[in-house]
């Protein structure tokens, strides 16, 4: 039997039925989670500190306010309470810049390193779990498009970074 995304005449269309069927895992996956429990809700810690306290982890140097602000793709002035509460947990701490006093520089903690293991914990025994459900086929094709979509996300970062790094073909991987 043929895939019906496949079977869609322009890409598009593909792109709208892989997006729609996306919404679907996503919905389910959400469903899944709340019926199990999710171990890093004790944290209390909201969408926005998690985006935050993950670039920052991401970044060993640490950012300035602007920095984050911008890959937060939020306003400058929308920071420094979102940093503060980040601050109050002890997720995160401000360090003056080495080379230029001006600037603030914030640095994720050994315990938002903490919080971030333990969400990473939580996702892989939910992953694991689900994975576990599936056929040797089925995991094969799970494997194969984490693959190819790895290769898509690189592409992105390369768009984003303005490199023009050559990047393995889908078909290839």
């Amino acid at each position: 039997m043929m895939n019906p995304i496949l079977e869609v005449s322009s890409r598009p269309d593909r792109i709208e039925g892989v997006l729609e069927r996306y919404g679907r895992l996503v919905r389910v996956l959400h469903l899944a989670r709340a019926a199990r429990g999710v171990p890093w809700t004790d944290e209390h810690i909201t969408l926005p500190q998690l985006r935050a306290l993950s670039l920052l982890a991401a970044h060993k140097e640490g950012l300035s306010g602007r920095d984050l602000a911008a890959r937060l793709r939020v306003r400058p002035s929308a920071i420094t309470p979102l940093v503060d509460r980040l601050v109050e947990r002890g997720y995160v701490r401000r360090q003056e810049d080495h080379m230029d006093r001006r600037i603030t520089r914030m640095l994720v903690t050994a315990d938002g390193i903490a919080v971030l293991e333990l969400m990473l914990a939580g996702q892989r025994a939910f992953m694991r779990e689900l994975l576990g459900t599936l056929d040797e086929a089925e995991l094969a094709a799970v494997n194969r498009a984490f693959e190819v979509l790895s290769v898509g996300l690189q592409r992105m970062v390369d768009i984003d970074e303005g490199t023009s790094r050559d990047v393995v073909d889908a078909s290839a991987v």
